[in-house]
């Protein structure tokens, strides 16, 4: 009986230490068939008219007690079109690499992932940043290059609606790349959404821009001010309706440089389950650069 009741004690409290971790398989499978001024008919599971790029990852967290928690991610990139993997970045796991402690102070997170502009632009544009995001035809530079090397973020945590989020990326990767402080400003209240996003590099560069987006009900009004280093600067404007098991978006991104850019997006999704939706998107530049349409199918699991 005393070794019965030893065992049961044993394997409860195994059970319990287990049930303060956990350990997450997730990933997207998502392809397309994409036609571009000038080219042939292409399959693409991570291209320009994809809407997401296809991955797997590992994410996990423990309770370290007393309110803190660490917790992990390792995502990795896959070319569904001939099964090899799809960096982004230097390594297999290009995509995510990092580990961090959370508690009642917030969040500090230690290596490779997104970064705090991508996550502003995220807040709020239409499409959620999807690869055929007609901000990122005209400013690839408001995301601040999506994801860091060797970077050090801060997240607060919430209040009052508000999220303030900084990194430091260390000068030290080996590929050169310069250091840079990365501050995003965002509040998300109810129907209202405000972002702001300022990104400087150790050479003195800077990209800054301000987005927000409302949402009415039936429909949802977004855009932002842009203003990446250099001359060209610009705005988005956009709006979101769903209809049924629709969503339809159209965006018009303008570059008010010398060049005078401009890109125009109208996206349809169709919502087949909770995990799954197909979509089509048309993409149309001036300036002589190729109109792009994307027909595919994205799968969350």
């Amino acid at each position: 009986m005393k070794k019965t009741l030893i065992a049961l004690a044993a394997v409860a409290a195994t059970g319990a230490a287990f049930a303060q971790s956990s350990v997450t398989l997730y990933g997207v499978a998502d392809v397309a068939l994409n036609k571009s001024t000038g080219t042939s008919l292409q399959m693409t599971s991570s291209g320009t008219m994809n809407n997401g790029n296809s991955r797997w990852g590992v994410r996990g967290t423990e309770d370290l007690g007393g309110g803190l928690k660490a917790s992990f991610n390792f995502e990795q990139g896959l070319d569904m079109t001939n099964g090899k993997l799809a960096e982004s970045g230097d390594g297999p796991f290009g995509r995510a690499a990092w580990m961090a402690l959370s508690g009642g102070f917030g969040e500090v997170s230690l290596g490779r992932r997104l970064n705090p502009a991508f996550n502003t632009a995220a807040a709020w544009e239409l499409t959620g940043t999807a690869n055929y995001s007609a901000v990122t035809a005209e400013f690839a530079s408001v995301l601040g290059g999506i994801r860091e090397n060797d970077m050090i973020m801060y997240t607060a945590p919430v209040m009052g609606g508000i999220t303030v989020q900084f990194a430091h990326v260390l000068d030290q990767d080996t590929a050169g790349a310069d250091g840079a402080n990365d501050i995003s400003l965002r509040y998300n209240a109810g129907p209202v959404v405000v972002a702001f996003n300022y990104n400087k590099q150790d050479d003195g560069k800077t990209n800054k821009h301000l987005g927000a987006r409302y949402n009415f009900g039936a429909f949802t009004v977004g855009g932002a001010w842009i203003d990446p280093d250099g001359a060209d600067k610009g705005y988005a404007i956009g709006v979101s309706a769903p209809m049924g098991a629709f969503n339809f978006v159209l965006d018009y991104v303008k570059n008010t440089s010398g060049a005078k850019n401009a890109t125009t997006l109208a996206e349809v999704k169709y919502s087949l389950s909770k995990r799954t939706t197909a979509y089509a998107a048309y993409r149309a530049q001036n300036n002589d650069r190729a109109d792009q349409l994307g027909l595919g199918v994205r799968h969350n699991f």
